[in-house]
């Protein structure tokens, strides 16, 4: 008898608790095919969030799209959204005519629109994403989908008092059902996505936990009396009492504080986009209003970019940036500092957590730190990956078990495996 054993490179990354309110991973990048849906036509999809009925309003008076009827909309896209009420909160029904790349990529584009209009991701329900895809059959009669479902090699097959089937293949639930005046049964497919991207912004593989920006500081050139002055020749208010000025596009926040002599300016939220976009606006506003570049201290810019990482083991940590080429590297019990790249990275543990965060300077290139963060972010995983395999294997060995064969997949998981 043999077993398998699966080590995935990011898996131990997983860490919902951490992040129940930021991005994920595209769930078309991982549509489930199996025969009894592979020439299937999509009919449409349904997708669970986390939007009460009371927010509605709100997030579709913001979409480009149309008012068909009751909590119905047609997008600019071409695709239709039907919202109905599952308890305390509504899922999605995406439908539209399309083929089923078009439908699934228009679809994830209205998501996103979503996402950055509440200012979180609206399908996370527990550290996962439901998604439900509704597929046409021929099936008339419920001995069809029995004898094809036992064929196919599902499990736990059994109807329901609805005049249902539901089953498990491949891990995933199947569930056939007739609508109404329908003589054809119509088959749902779930698809569950764990949060693997945390705090990613833009598209993304669904392979790899990548960083996510939380705080945004910005040392300036700004003195004490100046600060009213410009915020109001740049039409923003002033909150004295909490250092704060409110901001018009997004729920981050900006508090200013101050450091010999000069405010720094401390943007923070849980949206990646939010946030640099309210820093770039209001700085453009401010610089211009000042006649010089705020930013700038002895003419070198002074951001300090603040990233939430999973990252938990120090020994593994220092490894992945010393094989990445860091510089200076100092140790100083849970912080580490270092330069790569022209940049000044410092590692730190804060508030009890047991995920490092990153904060970054002298970023001269966004998109490339962006580039370093997710390299640094894939060695990590795969030394992690490599700790794990060689424990693995030690432990097989205590226990006289024999490894018969090992495969690396392309997307660099590992496939051992073991006689038992």
């Amino acid at each position: 008898m043999s077993i398998t054993l699966m080590a995935y490179p990011m898996a131990f990354l997983i860490n919902p608790e951490e992040a129940k309110a930021e991005k994920i991973k595209k769930a078309s990048d991982e549509q489930p095919v199996n025969n009894s849906n592979a020439e299937q036509k999509l009919k449409y999809i349904k997708v669970l969030t986390n939007i009460k009925y009371d927010e509605l309003s709100y997030l579709m008076n913001r979409v480009d799209c149309i008012e068909l009827g009751a909590n119905t909309f047609k997008l600019d896209s071409g695709i239709n959204i039907n919202f109905v009420v599952r308890g305390k909160y509504l899922y999605v029904e995406l439908s539209g005519g399309l083929d089923n790349d078009d439908l699934q990529a228009k679809g994830e584009a209205f998501f996103k629109d979503l996402d950055s209009i509440a200012q979180r991701n609206v399908r996370l329900i527990d550290s996962h994403e439901y998604f439900y895809y509704i597929y046409e059959t021929f099936y008339t009669k419920l001995s069809e989908i029995y004898s094809v479902l036992k064929n196919e090699g599902a499990t736990q097959i059994f109807s329901t008092s609805d005049n249902e089937v539901v089953a498990i293949m491949n891990g995933q639930n199947l569930k056939y059902f007739k609508p109404q005046s329908s003589s054809e049964f119509l088959l749902e497919v779930e698809q569950k996505v764990t949060i693997l991207n945390i705090g990613l912004n833009g598209d993304c593989e669904g392979t790899n936990v990548t960083y996510g920006l939380t705080n945004l500081k910005i040392q300036t050139n700004i003195k004490k009396e100046e600060l009213k002055t410009l915020l109001k020749a740049a039409k923003y208010l002033y909150y004295e009492a909490d250092a704060q000025t409110p901001l018009k596009n997004s729920n981050a926040t900006l508090n200013w504080v101050m450091k010999n002599g000069y405010y720094v300016a401390e943007f923070s939220g849980l949206n990646n986009a939010a946030i640099t976009k309210e820093a770039e606006i209001i700085f453009r506003k401010l610089n211009i209003a000042a006649g010089r570049d705020l930013r700038l201290i002895n003419d070198e810019s002074t951001v300090v970019y603040t990233y939430k990482t999973n990252y938990t083991d120090k020994g593994i940590l220092l490894n992945t940036l010393t094989e990445h080429g860091a510089e200076e590297i100092v140790e100083t019990g849970d912080e580490i500092s270092c330069k790569l790249f022209g940049m000044e990275m410092v590692y730190y543990k804060k508030d009890n957590s047991q995920g490092y965060t990153l904060d970054i300077t002298q970023v001269s290139n966004m998109k490339e730190c962006e580039g370093l963060i997710t390299d640094l972010n894939d060695e990590y995983g795969l030394n992690i990956q490599e700790m794990t395999y060689n424990k693995i294997k030690e432990r097989l060995d205590k226990e006289n078990m024999r490894l018969e064969s090992e495969t690396v997949l392309e997307d660099n998981s590992i496939v051992l495996t073991v006689e038992v």
